[in-house]
């Protein structure tokens, strides 16, 4: 072959080629698959960004409600989301599970310890047309902080090994992830985890409630196998039998509590973040939409003169 044929055949494969082919460690055939848009947005996706690039104000707003919203989301995320239905619906669950197991943990810590749950911390009285007093009490207490900030550790750990941003598109990890033979196993593994760590927790709450409800129908003070070494686990099995609805009316309760927290609590306390009030806009954690676009602009730097694409126009 003359070297003018060697030219042009290397021009010619070299016009074949991904135009990311390019990235280290990255074989062709899956950089032709992956996007440079899903490079972009999957790691903004699992680190649940405020900020997407080239979006506005209210465009962030509803991408971060839509995509992080507990059941919202479910149906609601955006197809490069790594989160589906599925992954989310299980979740939700465990969510769900772990909000029951913890409540009724402070709960049966109260009885256990002989303390007080309805006894008074502070009080706010309005003086309206009508006096109203409003009461809070150390088990509210116990919930709104101790509760619901283990809660909220927790569902935030569970939503980090789900998604595994690092073996995703654009990951730290995604060169090896996926030139490994298993490339599918090692992104899927923390979904495998979080089904294992979440039917644990299912079952740990289903033990709790149980035994909550045998305490209130017996109205025990010790907690049963645990402070009470006559009561053993096949006798708390054994007791659901006897069981009725209403001693686990306080199931009720908390799903009325779970219900508000999801569509009342969630999209005010998450917006006051998504705003950075609370970080001064300008703190890594607490800084908020207003800190990601500053980071943006600091990296897009001296890239003045190009256009800004939003990722809803990318996508």
């Amino acid at each position: 072959m003359s070297p003018k044929d060697k030219n042009s055949a290397s021009a010619s494969s070299g016009g074949n080629r991904s135009p990311h082919h390019n990235l280290k460690n990255i074989p062709a055939e899956w950089s032709e698959r992956v996007t440079p848009l899903e490079r972009t947005l999957v790691p903004k996706f699992a680190a649940r960004a405020y900020h997407l690039p080239g979006n506005s104000l209210f465009a962030d707003w509803l991408q971060y409600m839509l995509n992080n919203h507990p059941v919202i989301g479910i149906c609601c995320h955006h197809r490069l989301h790594p989160l589906k239905t599925r992954q989310r619906c299980i979740i939700f669950l465990g969510s769900f599970a772990f909000g029951v197991a913890i409540t009724n943990i402070c709960y049966l810590w109260f009885i256990s310890t002989g303390r007080d749950a309805e006894q008074e911390v502070f009080s706010i009285d309005l003086n309206a047309q009508e006096s109203a007093h409003y009461s809070v009490t150390a088990g509210l207490v116990m919930l709104v902080t101790v509760g619901s900030g283990i809660h909220t550790i927790f569902d935030r750990f569970v939503w980090s090994v789900s998604a595994c941003r690092c073996c995703r598109a654009g990951g730290t990890f995604e060169s090896n992830s996926i030139n490994s033979p298993n490339r599918s196993r090692w992104q899927d593994f923390g979904t495998y985890l979080v089904v294992l760590l979440v039917a644990l927790v299912i079952a740990a709450a289903t033990f709790i409630v149980i035994v909550r409800a045998k305490m209130d129908g017996e109205g025990q003070t010790e907690i049963p196998y645990i402070q009470d070494n006559n009561t053993t686990l096949t006798d708390i099995v054994d007791s659901v039998k006897d069981f009725t609805l209403d001693d686990f009316s306080f199931m009720k309760a908390y799903c009325i509590e779970f219900a508000v927290s999801l569509f009342v609590y969630y999209p005010f306390f998450d917006t006051v973040l998504f705003s950075g009030v609370l970080g001064c806009f300008r703190l890594p954690l607490l800084g908020g939409r207003p800190y990601e676009v500053r980071k943006e602009e600091k990296k897009n730097n001296g890239k003045s003169g190009t256009r800004r694409v939003s990722a809803l126009e990318m996508a």
